[in-house]
């Protein structure tokens, strides 16, 4: 399992950046799991470590979103993502081609106590 730390994603920020420094792989995440979301960590799918918690001290309410906004030189398309709720409780998703969408909706579903990602 990677490991939070090692910094190297410190060009990952919200949409405050300018659109002129954005790369291709910018998205908005949208939190429809019911809960709010504690930490978000992405890193490139090869890579063995986490990177920074995406939200920094904030949660991400239910039914709300952030854009997510990456470095123009940033390279790698395909990403893991980590959502951590206060509970503890711990998704991860892998291989997320970032540079075929824009939205990732995290979504609850009660039938099958799961949560997944819809992404577009």
């Amino acid at each position: 399992m990677k490991k939070l730390g090692f910094a190297a994603f410190l060009a990952l920020c919200f949409s405050l950046a300018a659109p002129a420094f954005a790369g291709q792989q910018d998205f908005m995440l949208v939190n429809q799991t019911g809960d709010p979301i504690d930490q978000f960590f992405a890193s490139p799918a090869s890579s063995q470590n986490w990177e920074e918690d995406i939200l920094g001290r904030d949660q991400l309410p239910d039914m709300d979103s952030v854009t997510i906004t990456f470095a123009r030189d940033t390279e790698a398309c395909l990403w893991d993502f980590l959502a951590v709720y206060p509970d503890g409780e711990e998704v991860v998703w892998h291989d997320i081609n970032l540079c075929n969408i824009s939205t990732v909706i995290l979504k609850w579903d009660e039938k099958n106590e799961r949560t997944y990602a819809v992404v577009e």
